[in-house]
């Protein structure tokens, strides 16, 4: 699938929800881009012609130049080529986790060695989760949070990550996050008897994602589902 590789300024140009918001507050259509290890972003050309984006459609198209777009392909399999410069997706997950995007940085035939491995070769990105392991060879910005050893750290710089940079020796680069957990976890209720009252404050969707306070009583919406039944604290 082709994909159109843009900057950091022009995701903030289309990023978002288009088309009309349904009832259960979601919409037909998102542009979502995503990293790419060289600090770039990329979605997919079939976004000009996607249902609910016939608003952005101009906008999208304006975007493509002569050499911005590129096919998105797999990561070729040992002994075929990969080219410098290129884009591939990348999962090996059931082996240790890692999946995304790759950028080869040296033109080469596919070794049998795992991209992680081989920072002479490959660079290395994720989708961002706070639930991500951390690893070496990954671009991080700031705000961004992995776990090491059972602890979870947040970026405080953005960096490439290497093998001797853990975020336990590394201060400059990551701060320890300590989880205080006072105010629980947004869970569905299964009834009157353990809706949330009004006043009732919840983390969602995660113990390290923000507080919201229920503005109604009996409430068993979450913040998505129904948001003017909450407030962000």
């Amino acid at each position: 699938m082709n994909h159109i590789i843009i900057t950091k300024e022009q995701v903030d140009e289309i990023k978002g929800n288009y088309g009309m918001q349904r009832n259960d507050g979601t919409y037909p259509a998102k542009i979502e881009p995503l990293q790419a290890p060289d600090g770039t972003f990329i979605f997919p050309e079939s976004c000009l012609n996607g249902f609910g984006l016939e608003s952005v459609k101009s906008k999208l198209e304006s975007l493509i130049k002569p050499d911005n777009v590129q096919e998105i392909k797999e990561l070729p399999k040992m002994g075929e080529l990969c080219e410098v410069g290129k884009i591939y997706t990348y999962n090996e997950e059931d082996e240790n986790g890692y999946h995304g995007l790759v950028k080869c940085v040296q033109t080469h035939n596919r070794t049998e060695h795992a991209v992680s491995d081989i920072p002479a070769l490959f660079s290395f990105f994720r989708e961002n989760s706070d639930t991500l392991e951390w690893i070496p060879n990954e671009k991080v910005d700031v705000g961004w949070k992995r776990m090491y050893n059972g602890v979870q750290y947040e970026v405080i710089q953005a960096h490439m990550t290497l093998e001797t940079w853990t975020p336990d020796v590394t201060p400059a680069l990551w701060k320890e996050i300590v989880v205080v957990v006072d105010i629980p976890v947004w869970v569905q209720p299964t009834g009157a008897h353990d809706a949330y009252a009004l006043g009732a404050k919840v983390h969602f969707p995660t113990i390290n994602d923000p507080v919201y306070e229920s503005l109604i009583p009996a409430n068993v919406y979450s913040p998505t589902a129904y948001p003017a039944g909450w407030r962000l604290v």
